[in-house]
């Protein structure tokens, strides 16, 4: 409301009591859950760079799993298709995967509304995957709302005739299958998603960050994964966030011989703030992304900068998947790998193999 004070006061009470009997009627006319279901997939970019031109996810679920209001169902058909190199679209990338479906129900008065919110929490569930999973989850099929009973055995059917046109055949024949393990607490960290703002916050921005760091944009990376930090600790502040870290390894040092003064200096490496301010701020870029995507051919003997952001960016990772992991239910994770991996790089040790999600 506008205007003059004593006007808006005199009003206030009115609108007060029109918008709490509004709401009072929503409350009493929920909309309808619509069954709907989706599919995803292992995404065949990450670590395209390093991992050659044939790329397998050989495990599955051995039951279905739920997940908040999702089922996950492991499909029993090995799906395979050709991808383009992400930096190179003369290349083709050869990926095979057990597709995963996704069923749910979700409230909408309207068909769009139900879609938009299953969408949202396919969304949340990909990033939990990711999570947990150490790889990238994108959707094989969006959210489609389901009309009849048992419509998503013909969804399903219809899917998979049309990825047989892309199937690379006996070129990639299916593997044994291996069990896909997920963790029990992911019922119990869906609840503590829906219920607290800063943790659909933190899971998009390391979701995000996941990404561009398994493609080697770590610059981008190493941003966001500082704002997964800041998410969890409610600030936009530097020294929060650095203080966040410094009492999470304080916390998670198995060996109790971390001072605060030592894990005080970790964080602050740790984050590099002053790296990404010029990224954010200047658009500067960091990591082996400045090259557009061309091999790290040599190493000079001093080393490299762009290969020490990106090891640095590793273990940035490595911090973030564990606070966000022990804040979500699940366990504490030793930070000790990452502070001796912190050492290791500040000590000039230059790593040639990828570095690896953990």
């Amino acid at each position: 409301m506008t205007g003059p004070d004593d006007a808006v006061r005199a009003e206030h009470a009115r609108w007060a009591g029109i918008l709490e009997k509004a709401k009072d009627s929503f409350l009493a006319d929920p909309p309808p859950l619509r069954p709907w279901a989706a599919i995803i997939v292992p995404k065949a970019a990450q670590n395209a760079r390093w991992m050659g031109v044939a790329r397998t996810w050989p495990d599955r679920l051995t039951a279905p799993l739920q997940i908040g209001p999702m089922t996950l169902t492991s499909v029993p058909t090995w799906v395979t298709q050709a991808h383009p190199h992400p930096d190179d679209i003369s290349v083709m990338l050869g990926v095979g995967y057990w597709p995963i479906l996704v069923t749910g129900n979700a409230p909408g008065y309207f068909r769009a509304g139900a879609r938009q919110a299953a969408g949202r929490d396919l969304l949340l569930l990909q990033q939990l995957l990711t999570l947990v999973t150490a790889r990238s989850w994108q959707r094989g099929r969006q959210p489609w709302l389901m009309e009849r009973e048992n419509e998503e055995e013909d969804f399903l059917a219809h899917w998979l005739e049309g990825m047989a046109g892309w199937s690379l055949g006996d070129q990639m024949p299916a593997p044994e299958p291996t069990t896909l393990a997920l963790p029990e607490w992911l019922d119990e960290a869906w609840r503590k998603v829906t219920a607290a703002r800063r943790f659909p916050n933190a899971l998009a921005a390391y979701g995000r960050a996941f990404e561009h760091f398994t493609e080697d944009i770590s610059s981008d990376a190493g941003a966001r994964f500082v704002a997964v930090v800041e998410a969890l600790a409610g600030t936009r502040s530097p020294s929060q966030a650095k203080e966040e870290v410094r009492d999470f390894l304080v916390a998670a040092d198995k060996s109790s011989s971390l001072t605060t003064k030592e894990a005080e200096q970790a964080a602050e490496h740790l984050l590099m703030y002053e790296l990404r301010s010029s990224t954010v701020h200047t658009g500067r870029l960091h990591g082996p992304e400045a090259l557009g995507g061309l091999e790290l051919g040599m190493v000079s003997a001093d080393g490299d900068p762009s290969r020490t952001h990106h090891m640095m960016t590793g273990n940035l990772q490595h911090l973030c998947r564990n606070m966000l992991i022990h804040q979500l239910g699940g366990p504490l994770h030793s930070a000790d790998p990452i502070l001796r991996e912190l050492k290791e790089i500040q000590s000039g040790v230059i790593t040639l193999a990828p570095p690896m999600p953990k």
